[in-house]
């Protein structure tokens, strides 16, 4: 017989309270709600907030996307990987670079479905395989989402307050945010670039990122080309997804 863990019972209690209140929940308002004592729940909700379960905006705590992205998770990446798949085959003929799709695991980015470029020499990445949240183009796509103070809470979580890939999405944050698309210079892996467009699903919700990537001294020059490409793609995505 399965033994139940108090952790366990108050992260679950934490999600529940949450998902009853549409209108959001203060921290405050929450322990009182689940009667425990608030440095306790802020321990759990700041664990819930760097995993993207809860999501807060203005004080006010929400169900954040990767709830979304669990209750929907196997059948909902299949569904994803289906219907992005005819998009990374068009992408990657029209930019003869790799294309993929990928999504946000935790503290990192995966690639579930890909569509590698024809050329020789070409960029590619193994399926599932951990990327760096904060330097990959879908993983500013994600951080961009977060308001000011989230996005300083994480990049506090993943050690990076003070680095130079933490002050660059800082300053790309609302560009990022406006435009729906991001891109990786070099700065994950030196000598390939990389461009996102986000992709939205039922709710209005990011779920993933649709990604062109190539060695640098090809992607680069044709930066003006890929761009639009990608932010169609990723509409006509979007859309089917709804």
């Amino acid at each position: 017989m399965p033994k139940p863990h108090p952790t366990v019972n108050r992260v679950v209690l934490i999600l529940e309270t949450v998902a009853a209140e549409p209108n959001g929940l203060t921290l405050s308002a929450l322990a009182r709600h689940i009667d425990v004592p608030k440095s306790t729940v802020h321990t759990l909700v700041n664990g819930l907030l760097s995993t993207s379960f809860l999501e807060e905006q203005t004080g006010l705590l929400s169900l954040g996307p990767a709830v979304e992205q669990l209750a929907s998770s196997r059948g909902g990446h299949q569904q994803l990987r289906r219907l992005a798949h005819e998009e990374l085959l068009t992408l990657s003929a029209n930019t003869d670079e790799t294309a993929h799709m990928s999504i946000r695991a935790g503290d990192s980015v995966i690639i579930i479905d890909q569509v590698e470029s024809t050329q020789p020499i070409r960029y590619t990445v193994a399926l599932r395989a951990p990327r760096p949240l904060l330097t990959t183009s879908t993983g500013k796509l994600f951080l961009a989402e977060l308001g000011p103070a989230e996005l300083e809470t994480v990049l506090a979580d993943l050690g990076q307050t003070k680095s130079p890939a933490g002050a660059v999405i800082r300053e790309q944050r609302n560009d990022i945010r406006s435009r729906g698309v991001a891109y990786n210079l070099e700065e994950s892996v030196s000598g390939v670039c990389t461009v996102g467009a986000a992709v939205r699903g039922a709710s209005g919700s990011l779920v993933g990122g649709l990604v062109v990537a190539g060695p640098a001294d090809r992607v680069r020059p044709k930066l003006d080309k890929i761009e639009p490409m990608l932010r169609q793609a990723a509409q006509r995505l979007s859309d089917r997804l709804r």
